[in-house]
């Protein structure tokens, strides 16, 4: 079914920490985004707050009417780009050698063994992650951080406890660009003007989002900036992706599936899948004979924090977001496959989906962009 997304823009008014994992250690990491669960709370909270647990709250949460993704730093209002776990730059210099930027998948599905390139001043290509704010520019995301210390205080006697120091990663804005936060909710085209109308009055523009941790210390305030219908752009539209990823003689078609967030994935016996996706997972029968080229995963472990019942929710295994997987299938059902992977993309995959879950982009113009056929 078609779905209508809506994209929105949050402006950060205080520091922000999402912890990246359990606080069990003196020292912890925050994310540099923020997960479509933590948004989607924030929303909800608002709603209680305002309306209470009614009939449009259950519509919109319960029954799982609208769906947050995450929400991506970005230095504009426009949405960024996650780099896949493919990209490599300059191990020395990363961006600042814009030239070096390529896309190991092609190299990766060609050859078992692919030579390793090197930027154009000598140094080898490495991993690099962060985000894009556009691909045409090479600009990277630029993301302030800093470190907040504290010490505990003892219950008993209202001081400082001795050897009890604690320190936590905060996001910031950089004195020379701006922070935003941009991400989408779509919901089904049949009732998305309603559910999101109804949205927009319980949390209008300017409202103010809380989120994360340290809130009843400053941190962690958002405002809604803008809100409005996303439209695909031009290199984004399906056929056009699929194209660009096809320009070739072969007798097959190739197709990648690049995940823009976290996959969580389960086998029949409830345990997590995490290193041995097939195109099985993906909806593809054997007489299809699509064919596993190459893969980039990398696995992830997502805490969170259950506001309503104040406890932490169950650690979910999942694959983590930027993993790249590479197929080949014969060119005559080349139009049976690009049927079944436009609702994949459309519906998403695997649990969570309402929380950000599962999304996932088919032949990816990055790929095609900065690989080397």
């Amino acid at each position: 079914m078609p779905r209508m997304k809506m994209k929105f823009v949050l402006k950060p008014e205080a520091p922000i920490a999402i912890l990246r994992s359990r606080a069990t250690s003196q020292f912890v990491k925050t994310l540099d985004y923020l997960p479509g669960s933590t948004v989607r709370g924030a929303f909800a909270e608002i709603f209680i707050n305002k309306r209470g647990i009614d009939h449009d709250f259950k519509r919109i949460f319960v029954e799982e009417r609208i769906r947050f993704s995450d929400f991506l730093p970005s230095n504009s209002t426009d949405l960024p780009l996650l780099m896949p776990l493919t990209a490599a730059a300059c191990k020395r210099h990363g961006l600042e050698h814009q030239e070096s930027l390529r896309d190991r998948l092609w190299e990766e599905m060609k050859s078992s063994s692919p030579a390793k390139q090197r930027c154009q001043c000598g140094e080898p290509l490495d991993r690099i992650a962060g985000y894009l704010s556009d691909m045409a520019t090479k600009q990277k995301v630029e993301i302030g951080k800093q470190l907040r210390m504290h010490v505990g205080i003892s219950r008993t006697t209202g001081s400082a406890m001795q050897g009890l120091l604690f320190s936590y990663e905060m996001l910031t804005e950089r004195s020379a660009s701006a922070l935003m936060f941009v991400g989408t909710l779509e919901a089904d085209e049949v009732d998305a003007a309603e559910v999101f109308a109804i949205l927009q009055q319980v949390v209008p523009d300017r409202e103010h989002l809380s989120i994360g941790k340290a809130r009843t210390r400053g941190l962690g305030e958002l405002s809604i900036v803008s809100r409005g219908e996303w439209t695909v752009p031009k290199d984004f539209e399906f056929n056009e992706r699929w194209q660009n990823f096809n320009k070739n003689d072969s007798a097959e078609c190739f197709f990648a599936i690049t995940l823009d967030s976290h996959l969580a994935l389960k086998d029949k016996l409830g345990r997590p899948v995490l290193d041995d996706l097939s195109a099985a997972h993906f909806g593809f029968s054997e007489k299809e004979q699509v064919k596993l080229l190459a893969r980039f995963l990398a696995p992830a472990v997502v805490a969170g924090w259950n506001a309503a019942q104040g406890l932490p929710k169950p650690d979910t295994h999942a694959i983590s977001r930027g993993s790249v997987l590479a197929f080949s299938a014969p060119k005559d059902s080349a139009e049976a496959l690009r049927e079944h992977l436009q609702q994949l993309e459309t519906e998403g995959l695997g649990e969570r989906r309402a929380e950000g879950f599962g999304k996932l982009t088919v032949c990816h113009p990055f790929h095609s962009k900065f690989g080397k056929e």
